[in-house]
């Protein structure tokens, strides 16, 4: 009896530790305007995590965690290290984190970025959004401006996880909202 109570336990703290041993971060990084070079101060940069749970009909996930931050006037953000916790890995893994960025009159960019802000270096990628070109090497995001107000309206980034978690990202897509002239503002319930 002492010996499965024992290789139990040990299969419980493996298990915790292996789930929680990928801790990640911190990002840091710096966002340009891709045309004037110049930094972009006051732009928000969200940080989304999920818990993904495997079923016998495909994947499901869930938002488990959302950290955010506004760039400061040379452009630069940081997002500390986060660590999310799995207790049941067997049925369930995490996600993450999905990054968003977002300042009023720039296009606005979701997706995986730690290669580029990780502490090891990335090559220089391009792409492009909606017919914007965007770039990205270790630790500087260059996003585009938007002249037309079709831009602006077509790259508002999408509002998916709690509101309480994204206050920064909802006051801006706010902003933009009444920059151009629409009704309805987001509420941070």
């Amino acid at each position: 009896m002492k010996v499965i109570i024992v290789s139990f336990i040990l299969i419980l703290s493996l298990t915790f530790f292996a789930s929680s041993a990928f801790a990640a971060g911190p990002w840091k990084g710096q966002i340009i305007d891709i045309e004037t070079k110049e930094p972009i101060e006051g732009a928000v940069v969200l940080a989304v995590w999920e818990r993904v749970y495997r079923t016998p009909t495909g994947a499901s996930s869930y938002f488990y965690e959302a950290k955010e931050t506004l760039t400061d006037k040379e452009g630069r953000f940081e997002i500390p290290s986060y660590t999310p916790i799995n207790l049941v890995p067997i049925i369930s893994y995490m996600r993450g984190p999905l990054f968003t960025i977002f300042k009023p009159g720039y296009g606005s960019l979701t997706m995986v970025l730690d290669k580029y802000l990780a502490s090891v270096g990335a090559e220089v990628y391009e792409m492009e959004l909606s017919g914007k070109r965007y770039r990205l090497s270790h630790g500087l995001i260059e996003i585009p401006p938007l002249k037309t107000r079709e831009e602006r309206l077509e790259n508002m980034p999408a509002v998916s996880v709690p509101y309480k978690k994204q206050k920064l990202l909802i006051k801006l897509i706010n902003e933009e909202r009444k920059n151009l002239g629409l009704g309805g503002e987001l509420k941070i319930e």
